[in-house]
């Protein structure tokens, strides 16, 4: 089986979310997606953080009529921060046993993985997905591929080396970290909490199901 791992606050999730969510199901071949609600973030807290039943529905109301999506509520249900390495041990041993794991996550994030709990034990035990906003994905001074390039030489070992066919670094162990460009959506959780703060409409940011929620609920005012 292959599995993909994809955490975050979600406050709220947008469509953002699920563009990234489904460029990663297909590129991958994925059998399974779990959408992963933290309960608390170890690095970043924002101002505000819906309580976590309410993001939970909002996710279950976003996610499409699809199999291969999972929500799970693993994080939501452990006390304490939520550390990656954690989740990732609990779907290995429990949930999917002998899966592939891909953990999706944005550049921001990846660029702060030697920080992450466990962060090298992690990289032996899922395949990152950093998902990026930039459609070139070439090798140019600035190029995301030459951000990471760098940032995995520099952090977390000289012994990856990119294959640019398949846009990974791969370690001569096998690790793999993955490059995936995916069509840029300027749409963000603070942005649409920002707006609705603001009076804004949010209808284009969110599935329409999570907007008609958040004015029921009066979120993020």
């Amino acid at each position: 089986m292959r599995a993909g791992l994809f955490g975050g606050t979600f406050n709220p999730i947008h469509k953002g979310h699920l563009m990234a969510a489904d460029r990663v199901l297909q590129r991958f071949s994925l059998d399974r997606l779990y959408i992963v609600p933290c309960r608390v973030p170890p690095h970043k807290f924002p101002a505000y953080l819906a309580p976590a039943s309410l993001r939970i529905r909002m996710i279950q109301l976003a996610l499409p009529t699809d199999a291969r999506y999972c929500l799970s509520d693993v994080e939501i249900q452990r006390s304490g921060p939520s550390y990656t390495i954690d989740t990732v041990d609990h779907f290995r041993t429990r949930i999917i046993p002998g899966a592939t794991l891909f953990q999706i996550m944005g550049m921001d994030a990846f660029l702060e993985i030697h920080t992450w709990k466990s962060w090298r034990r992690l990289l032996e035990t899922v395949q990152p997905v950093v998902v990026t906003r930039s459609m070139d994905g070439r090798m140019q001074p600035g190029g995301e591929v030459d951000r990471l390039a760098d940032y995995i030489r520099c952090r977390l070992s000289d012994d990856y080396r990119y294959i640019e066919a398949q846009s990974c670094w791969r370690h001569p162990d096998g690790k793999c970290i993955h490059l995936l460009p995916t069509t840029p959506v300027n749409i963000s959780s603070s942005q649409v909490r920002e707006f609705i703060r603001a009076g804004k409409a949010v209808g284009d940011l969110v599935p329409a199901a999570v907007n008609a929620y958040i004015e029921q609920k009066e979120l993020y005012r």
